[in-house]
């Protein structure tokens, strides 16, 4: 439960328009669990018509907006008047509702294409290093990865994927991931338990620093793939001397490597910043 503060009491009669973005992890499942290399991909989400709230509502409605318009099925829901949820193109509108009480919840499930990978991150380790002797900043970062797609019902075929490479299909593998850098990065590293992994682009410039990573294999559903990645900066693009005393501030991203176009989750996190040796009185504060 969250409490809203407003800026001022509202006035009677007056109205206040709050926008609340959220982002809700682990909700999708493919179904069927299992399709054939070239197949469609399609996800089930399932989730409350309703706004939870703890206060009665006097009027809402929900609406999604789907990739496509390939939906195959979704739960019929009544609104006020009495009509069936609306369907237009790639959109769905449930409601609107009138007069909820607080705590209303009515259960509904859709069925989706969606023929592209669902990334998972089990672990990442990220591990931000100082070095004044340097002037740089190193920041390696090591991945354990997963695809929650749906997984192969037979098995993979490398033929049928290279014979694919030529008209470029829809696919639920990863298989090239975008990983966009602060402008400066230098001296990227790509590398696996195998050793290093050529496959990638970067590109460098005044306006980009961009670094795109094709695993060794293509990741299909509940596959795994471990690997790290690094790169340096300039120091003093991240940190700062303060006017008065030897204090410094050091600004870095809690997050900052991969950018699947899909979106990305994460199950655990470590973070680790490594400050030169001697340093001490460490304050650590998040914006």
């Amino acid at each position: 439960m969250y409490r809203v503060r407003l800026p001022k009491p509202l006035a009677p009669s007056e109205q206040q328009t709050l926008t609340i973005s959220y982002a809700v992890l682990a909700a999708l499942e493919p179904l069927p669990t299992a399709i054939a290399q070239a197949d469609k991909q399609y996800l089930t989400y399932s989730f409350n018509a309703y706004l939870p709230s703890v206060y009665n509502t006097l009027k809402q409605k929900t609406k999604l907006k789907f990739p496509n318009d390939d939906v195959q099925s979704y739960t019929p829901l009544s609104s006020a008047d009495g009509t069936d949820a609306e369907r237009l193109g790639s959109a769905l509108t449930y409601g609107p509702f009138n007069e909820l009480p607080a705590g209303s919840s009515s259960p509904v499930t859709v069925r989706y294409e969606f023929t592209k990978p669902v990334p998972h991150a089990t672990l990442l380790e990220r591990d931000i290093e100082i070095s004044h002797w340097g002037g740089n900043l190193a920041t390696e970062e090591r991945y354990w990865l997963t695809n929650h797609a749906a997984e192969l019902k037979s098995q993979f075929s490398r033929v049928e994927w290279q014979r694919s490479a030529y008209y470029k299909p829809p696919s639920s593998a990863m298989e090239w991931i975008q990983m966009p850098l602060k402008i400066g990065s230098t001296d990227p590293y790509f590398t696996d338990d195998i050793g290093n992994v050529s496959t990638s682009r970067f590109r460098s410039n005044l306006a980009e620093a961009n670094l795109e990573l094709k695993p060794r294999y293509p990741v299909f559903g509940k596959w795994n793939y471990k690997f790290r990645v690094g790169w340096n900066r300039d120091l003093r693009s991240s940190l700062r001397k303060m006017k008065t005393g030897d204090s410094y501030v050091l600004n870095v991203p809690f997050l900052e490597g991969l950018k699947p176009a899909e979106g990305m989750s994460y199950e655990r996190v470590q973070l680790r910043v490594i400050l030169p040796e001697g340093a001490k009185y460490v304050i650590v504060g998040f914006t």
